[in-house]
């Protein structure tokens, strides 16, 4: 069963850094392999070692560090606001589906992004626009992106952006999916290919 509070483990859904990828799918992007990878460890047909890793980075350390600002200097104002919460769909015919959000007003309804950049607040907008998107797709009411930026924790400066929910990019999720849903099969084939090719090269 996944762990979904660990979202390290990448297997048995989709998830928020696999909206672009559902979204491009949408708008017609021809799948390659790593694609197919990604989609067989979120069916849960291949092991997530299938997966590049991705490396703790200074730049993810210092989003970390930023989400403990930001909710220390908030701390009355967000009071009501739930720290990595996970929101979740179920489709059928697809592996779960979640989003996980930096913070949840439940209540409300409303999506907490938490974004440290150097770029430009509108940069950091297109650039995660589909994870952003895709707290709509699973429920939540209200998106608000908080862009943090400068040297933490001495000269912090935060901007906050309220995402509007975007039909276009509604539909184009919808018709992703719906289409992974059609790829199941060859999804399964590559997967069962891959694992051929492994057990051939560990027999030599």
């Amino acid at each position: 069963m996944t762990n979904f509070n660990n979202v390290k483990d990448r297997s048995g859904y989709l998830g928020g850094t696999d909206a672009s990828l559902v979204g491009r799918l949408g708008g017609g992007l021809q799948a390659q392999l790593n694609h197919f990878l990604r989609l067989a460890v979120a069916y849960g047909v291949l092991p997530e070692r299938y997966l590049r890793q991705v490396p703790k980075t200074k730049v993810i350390e210092a989003g970390h560090q930023f989400e403990n600002y930001f909710f220390d200097t908030f701390k009355d104002q967000t009071a009501h606001v739930e720290r990595q919460y996970i929101l979740r769909k179920n489709m059928e015919g697809l592996p779960s589906l979640i989003a996980h959000a930096d913070g949840y007003d439940a209540e409300r309804g409303v999506a907490l992004e938490l974004k440290f950049s150097r770029y430009h607040t509108t940069t950091v907008l297109m650039r995660y626009y589909w994870q952003l998107q895709w707290y709509y797709f699973l429920g939540a009411k209200k998106v608000i992106l908080v862009h943090g930026s400068g040297e933490l924790p001495e000269d912090v400066r935060m901007s906050f952006r309220t995402v509007e929910k975007d039909a276009m990019a509604q539909e184009q999720l919808l018709a992703g999916l719906s289409r992974i849903q059609q790829m199941r099969p060859r999804i399964q084939e590559v997967a069962e290919m891959i694992e051929l090719k492994d057990f051939e090269k560990n027999e030599k």
